[in-house]
């Protein structure tokens, strides 16, 4: 049960704290746009922030290079990951509170746990089914719904 800090988890603890602040961020600044033109213009600027690191790493000279695959898995992450999943998201944000909308992030683990095992044919190790209870349970829970099934269930008792 060693823990060592590492590039890794401090690039994640730093992803995580840039989410919420783009969350809340688009919740509150309330822009007057559709969520499908603010995901357009984020993407936009992501991909004008990532030119420069384009360009200083020569990374163009790979275009060429990459096989009919890699182009399918560079389109999926496009418009998928980076285009509908953000869209969904600012939808999202719509009509919950950010707090709310970011308690579901949580489920992320679970679908890729569910995935992996589906599409990678990975084993199932009971620490990562014990994992994604623990982590269902606890979305229900802050959500507010496990106090209505507990009230439910104490209602029909009586």
């Amino acid at each position: 049960m060693g823990f060592a800090v590492n590039i890794g988890y401090i690039l994640m603890i730093l992803s995580t704290l840039n989410w919420a602040i783009y969350s809340v961020l688009l919740k509150k600044l309330r822009i007057e746009l559709p969520s499908l033109v603010i995901t357009f213009y984020m993407s936009l600027l992501g991909f004008s922030l990532t030119i420069p690191f384009l360009i200083r790493n020569r990374g163009w000279e790979g275009i060429s290079l990459l096989s009919n695959v890699e182009w399918a898995h560079l389109m999926f992450l496009g418009m998928f990951v980076s285009g509908i999943a953000y869209w969904y998201w600012a939808k999202a944000l719509e009509v919950l509170d950010a707090s709310k909308v970011s308690m579901f992030l949580y489920l992320e683990p679970v679908t890729t746990l569910i995935a992996a095992i589906l599409l990678l044919h990975e084993k199932i190790f009971f620490i990562s089914i014990m994992g994604g209870v623990i982590i269902i349970i606890g979305v229900v829970i802050v959500n507010g719904q496990m106090i209505s099934v507990f009230q439910r269930l104490l209602g029909r008792k009586r």
